[in-house]
């Protein structure tokens, strides 16, 4: 007879099977990260050197800007490439007929038009892949979101005659999204310096084109604007990923979570929300909680900027009066001190 004060075991009914569950979890745990090495996938990058990301450091070009590792191997955050769509006046059906929605009315997306045709990117996605890799109306293109600059900028694929797609480094300069291209000999490129920054293509000093008119707003405002607007639709593994990943605690912290050796206090907040724009040689910076309030028409660069404003949640689209590019990128204020706007 077992002595009822003495020791009990835990049989499968009493709880046990937790245990079990708990170290088959482990078990499948540490057998997934132990599959890429076996595979010889093993990731490059330690999170801490840059040198061991394995990039051609050559012709190096930061100016004055620090380059670190951000933690995180190269491609911890795949680009999506060539992402199916869906026209964005089928969105509201498809969210009623699926369990979890995907794009709501307040939901913020980054929107291109190129050659008269519009596309919107969903920041839910942009921020499990940071690159998607499209073509849109013809022109391959990449779009690129860096969240902790909270910077949008889409750039022509096709660089000194050569059509390119790009990954994501696994590196930062001063925060902001550094990204490579992909092939024999890559090279490392600046997403709000727009440029290259090491390897080949930056000892040939070859520079991005980035789009005009890339605006970040609600949903609702940018299907209003462009009712014939398609919507890039994310991938396989997205959805899951896209709940566990959020940046609303980062950007309500005032804290920089790295350094950004050229960012100085200038009495503004670091993570003011603001938009750059950019027409001829004239800039300006516009704080997206002003502009959302409603700014009068306003000169830059020899023509009239005017501008469609929400006031609740903000957003704003800028245009031209008449109708010329204007470049915008919305971003942080100490992004956008940072780097100086791109050409």
């Amino acid at each position: 007879m077992s002595d009822p004060g003495g020791p009990r075991r835990l049989g499968l009914r009493e709880g046990g099977w937790v245990i079990v569950l708990s170290l088959l979890m482990a078990a499948a745990l540490i057998a997934w990260a132990l599959l890429g090495v076996l595979r010889g996938h093993r990731p490059q990058g330690d999170g801490r050197s840059v040198e061991s990301y394995g990039f051609d450091m050559t012709g190096l070009r930061t100016d004055g800007a620090a380059l670190i590792a951000s933690g995180n191997p190269r491609d911890f955050l795949q680009s999506l490439d060539d992402p199916q769509v869906m026209p964005g006046h089928e969105m509201q059906r498809w969210n009623e007929t699926h369990r979890t929605k995907f794009v709501v009315s307040g939901d913020r997306v980054i929107g291109v038009v190129v050659n008269g045709k519009a596309r919107a990117y969903p920041l839910s996605v942009m921020q499990v892949h940071e690159v998607v890799n499209d073509t849109v109306a013809g022109v391959p293109v990449a779009v690129t979101f860096s969240p902790l600059c909270d910077a949008a900028m889409a750039f022509d694929r096709r660089v000194a005659g050569v059509e390119r797609r790009f990954g994501v480094s696994g590196l930062l300069l001063d925060n902001n999204l550094v990204m490579y291209d992909r092939g024999p000999a890559p090279s490392l490129w600046s997403q709000m310096g727009a440029g290259a920054i090491a390897g080949p293509a930056a000892v040939q000093g070859l520079r991005l084109q980035p789009l005009p008119g890339v605006q970040t707003c609600t949903w609702k405002h940018w299907l209003a604007a462009h009712p014939d607007t398609d919507v890039a639709m994310p991938g396989s593994e997205d959805q899951r990923r896209m709940k566990a990943i959020s940046y609303s605690r980062y950007l309500l912290s005032p804290r920089l979570e790295f350094p950004a050796a050229r960012w100085r206090d200038d009495g503004m907040p670091a993570k003011t929300p603001v938009i750059l724009l950019r027409h001829g040689s004239e800039s300006r910076e516009i704080r997206l909680a002003d502009a959302a309030r409603g700014l009068e028409p306003f000169t830059l660069g020899g023509t009239v900027i005017e501008m469609d404003a929400v006031a609740e949640p903000a957003s704003v689209l800028f245009r031209t009066r008449d109708g010329s590019p204007l470049f915008t990128l919305p971003c942080l204020h100490f992004a956008a001190a940072s780097f100086s706007p791109a050409p």
